[in-house]
């Protein structure tokens, strides 16, 4: 009787497969007849061709491409017999191709973009190098890039060396100079427009300097030689700002603008899209360099050979190399750096001349993002690569159920050629596919970067965009991804044994186990997803360790603003007045509970200092040695609720004419007196030429961060800043408030304009956001990291779960024939996810190997924890764990949900 049932059986399958057979020949006979129809047009296209050789040629040509057409036609009409499997291989290759887009978008932006200028590939900068900072440098403005292995770098000169260098006519055809200003106050009142006074950014150009550059005027003309004199008093002004502020109106030409209490008159609006020369900055006002002496009281930065201020840029001439005149210049330089030296101290380390590439513009932004941008590349890199793994194995998948249609297509004559060719076609669709949607993807992504970069500032100047550069960038990433996961498959898929094929069931099912490269595809994607998420964790930590730094103050419900009215033409005594009026009005409105003033708010990114002398305990003068120094106003310490320890704070008591005074930090008292008491004792602070002014300690308050929220707090020096006027410049305030700080910036503008109304107010945030604001590089860092590893994880999992469904589909007969014997549903439970567990270990092993040989790359981004961090990892072990338990559990479910009967019946 069995055997009778087995021989119906085995006759009902050979019949159904004859049956399938059939249907399946005559689909490929079909095709088949399509591809020799093409070659049989192709020959009578070329038949009338006199010569063999040109007629075969064209005729191959004519049919490769017919062929491709086929390609392409076949690949769309199979796509769209799956379309579930197009949608997930196009959505995973279009976040892998969209991150790297918009990474690569900042790359561009920062690192390989051109200036908007003519030429741009032949201007070259000057910089020079110190290991420490140049005791020669006696005064300086600009920009130092400071490096704790290789030392100072910086771009600013003493205008005596610009000269010097311009007059090297045997090396530069073109030469020019320019210094950033910084925040200047204009008051503008032009025809049509509303008058009033703002904070602009400024920038002094010599007079070559659009000439050099070869920038055209959008409206009336630039700056040139003419203009570039003592005390010239006309401006340009930038195309953004002429939108902005003059919404566009051509009446501007011509006009007054009052700039620090000066007069000018605009003289032209530059090119859109221009600039200047500086990608972290966009200049709203460009002025010739000699108008400093407008600008400023003191104009002894024309004359003072140590005082570094201005920056060099300029075209070598034909035939010179940036070599050759670094050789050229380096020794004319290091004797004008000999000769400003007065001592040997100053001549131990002077600055060293460096000739670099400039047609990208001032390195600044170079310098402060490129070891991020090439971490950040390289996750989204790996992601990438997990998204090709990923589609990889379901390309495998799919020519595993496909394998009857290509053995069909092999016995009917065709070439293993042929059919890889048709698998790589359809595998750079679903590339080309997922590059279209990538680009949208990408948009949204850097739309998100620069959020996140900004970190609320508003005139925040790094704007990446999807140019034609990073077009072809995606174009030929998702080339290269189409034809790097969809090689591999074609290989295998095409390297069969026909008879076994042919004689498969048509549901695909194998009495084989899944390919070996499916296994090896799926530990590589647990692998990288745990580098991903390692990296994540440590950034994270990072950023939780920066965030729970005791601070020594209260970061709540704090207001900061700044005004600047030296700018408008205050002196000393009337800005003390005006601050003191101020702060008594801001103190007087409903809501705030105290006001107080400070020339900084604390964790700024910056620090003043200044030398030291204590008497019978330390006498220090100059940039490294010293005490920080902070001015301030009354009842400061109160509104900041910093503790005073010992003695009292600066209050109102502490005017011009009393006695100088001091309150110290813990770290000051516990540095230079020990154990003993402070208070009382005088100290000496400056000491330029020798000088020291003195100032009696009143009090000690408990340390307080001061500029960043790493490193040591150093030993600050608080003062009264009415007995500080020769630094008094702008000053920040300072409002405690009882709820929601920036619901008070309308009355804080308002009393500004009533009591000044040529006094703008600037800086507007809270006390939280200044913060975040330094730590918004690590910030970054943390919520990138952490979103490249959730994508990483949930593209590993959706390929776990997609080789794991499979190989239970594929597995069916087995599992009904084990449950038929008896086996228990959790057996077959635990017999997949044995498999399941088995690559999860290889993966994590290879994961955690890789995750520790790399993770030296990401050191110098960490703070508060170390690159081994046990926490950070055994979370991502855990992490890993669970998801892949997660993406393993349905398929097995499933398998343990089996019916042996069906599946019997199935096979």
């Amino acid at each position: 009787m069995k055997e009778l049932l087995r021989r119906l059986r085995h006759l009902l399958e050979r019949s159904r497969f004859d049956r399938e057979l059939e249907e399946e020949m005559c689909h490929h006979l079909a095709l088949s007849a399509e591809e020799q129809g093409t070659a049989e047009a192709a020959r009578r296209r070329f038949g009338n061709v006199t010569s063999i050789k040109e007629r075969s040629r064209a005729m191959w040509t004519w049919t490769l491409c017919e062929q491709f057409v086929q390609d392409i036609r076949y690949g769309l009409r199979s796509m769209a017999a799956n379309p579930l499997f197009t949608i997930v291989a196009v959505f995973l290759l279009a976040l892998g191709i969209g991150a790297n887009t918009a990474i690569y978008s900042f790359m561009d932006a920062i690192m390989l973009r051109a200036l908007p200028v003519q030429h741009s590939e032949q201007l070259v900068i000057l910089n020079w190098h110190t290991k420490a900072f140049p005791a020669v440098s006696h005064g300086f403005s600009g920009r130092a890039d400071q490096d704790p292995t290789t030392g100072f770098t910086s771009g600013n000169f003493p205008f005596a060396a610009f000269e010097l260098i311009q007059a090297r006519h045997d090396v530069f055809s073109k030469v020019f100079a320019f210094a950033g200003m910084g925040r200047l106050i204009a008051e503008t009142a032009i025809k049509g427009t509303q008058g009033h006074a703002e904070i602009a950014d400024g920038e002094l150009i010599s007079g070559a300097f659009y000439g050099d550059l070869g920038v055209r005027p959008a409206l009336g003309r630039l700056i040139d030689d003419q203009d570039d004199r003592a005390r010239a008093n006309v401006a340009v002004i930038s195309y953004a700002w002429w939108q902005r502020r003059f919404t566009a109106n051509p009446n501007v030409i011509g006009q007054s603008v009052v700039i620090n209490n000066a007069p000018f008159t605009i003289i032209g609006v530059s090119a859109p899209g221009f600039f200047g020369v500086n990608p972290s900055g966009a200049p709203e006002i460009f002025m010739p360099i000699h108008a400093a002496a407008l600008l400023s009281t003191t104009d002894t930065r024309f004359l003072d050979k140590n005082f570094y201020w201005v920056e060099i840029m300029g075209r070598l001439k034909p035939g010179i190399g940036i070599h050759e005149a670094q050789a050229m210049l380096g020794a004319q330089f290091h004797q004008f750096e000999t000769g400003t030296a007065s001592n040997n101290k100053e001549r131990s380390d002077l600055p060293e001349l460096l000739v670099e590439e400039g047609g990208s513009g001032i390195d600044s932004l170079r310098r402060q993002y490129s070891k991020p941008l090439f971490v950040l590349m390289t996750m989204v890199a790996l992601i990438l690569t997990v998204a090709c793994a990923n589609t990889a194995n379901l390309l495998l998948a799919r020519a595993t159920a496909r394998r009857r249609e290509i053995a069909m297509r092999l016995s009917l004559g065709a070439g293993r050629a042929r059919l890889i060719r048709q698998l790589l076609t359809e595998s750079i669709l679903l590339a080309a596919m997922g590059g279209l949607l990538g680009i949208g993807i990408a948009a949204l992504g850097i739309r998100f970067i620069t959020w996140l970069l900004a970190n609320g500032r508003d005139h925040f100047t790094l704007h990446a965009d999807i140019s034609g550069q990073v077009l072809g960038f995606t174009l030929c990433l998702a080339l290269l991804a189409g034809i790097l996961f969809g090689f591999a498959p074609a290989l295998q898929a095409t390297k069969l044994d026909l008879t076994p094929a042919l004689r498969e069931a048509r549901s695909g099912a194998s009495r084989k186990g899944r390919p070996g490269l499916s296994h090896v595809l799926i530990v590589c994607q647990i692998a990288v997803s745990l580098l991903l998420v390692i990296g994540a964790g440590l950034f994270v930590r990072t950023l939780s360790a920066l965030e729970s730094v005791e601070l020594g103050f209260n970061r709540e419900h704090l207001l900061l603003f700044a005004v600047m009215p030296k700018q408008a033409g205050y002196n000393s005594e009337r800005m003390v007045r005006l601050f003191e009026e101020l702060r008594k009005r801001f103190a007087a409105i409903p809501g705030v509970r105290s006001a107080s003033l400070s020339d900084g708010p604390l964790i700024n990114e910056g620090i003043s200092r200044t030398g030291l002398r204590i008497p019978g305990i330390v006498t220090s003068i100059g940039f490294e040695n010293g005490t920080a120094l902070m001015n301030v106003g009354p009842s400061f310490f109160t509104t900041m609720q910093i503790p005073i320890l010992r003695g009292r704070e600066i209050g109102e008591r502490d005017t011009t004419g009393s006695q100088p005074v001091a309150v110290v930090n813990e770290i000051f008292a516990k540095k230079y007196f020990g154990g003993e008491n402070p208070l009382g004792r005088r100290i000496g602070l400056g000491g330029n030429a020798g000088k020291f002014d003195d100032y009696e300690i009143v009090g000690v308050a408990k340390t307080a961060r001061y500029n960043s929220l790493k490193g040591d707090v150093p030993p600050v020096v608080y003062l009264p800043y009415v007995q500080n006027l020769k630094v008094l410049n702008y000053m920040v305030f300072e409002l405690r408030t009882a709820t929601d700080p920036l619901s008070f910036t309308p009355s804080v503008r308002r009393i500004v304009r009533d009591v000044s109304p040529r006094v703008p107010v600037f800086n507007v945030t809270t006390q939280s956001a200044q913060i975040d604001q330094t730590i918004g590089q690590e910030r970054t860092f943390a919520e990138l990291c952490t979103c490249f590893g959730v994508l990483a994880l949930a593209i590993a999992s959706i390929g776990l779960y997609g080789t794991m469904a499979y190989a239970v589909s594929r597995r069916t007969s087995e599992i009904g024939v084990r449950m038929a014997l008896g086996a228990e549903r959790r057996r077959i439970i635990r017999m997949v996810f044995k498999e399941v567990f088995t690559l999860t270990a290889a993966g994590l092993a290879i994961g955690l190997a890789i995750a520790w040989a790399t993770s030296r790359f990401v050191e110098s981004f960490l703070f508060g924890v170390k690159r081994d961090d046990p926490l950070s990892i055994l979370i991502s072990l855990l992490v890993l764990i669970t998801a892949v338990s997660a993406a393993g559990y349905a398929p097995a479910w499933k398998a343990s949900r089996i019916d042996p009967m069906v599946a019997l019946r199935h096979e």
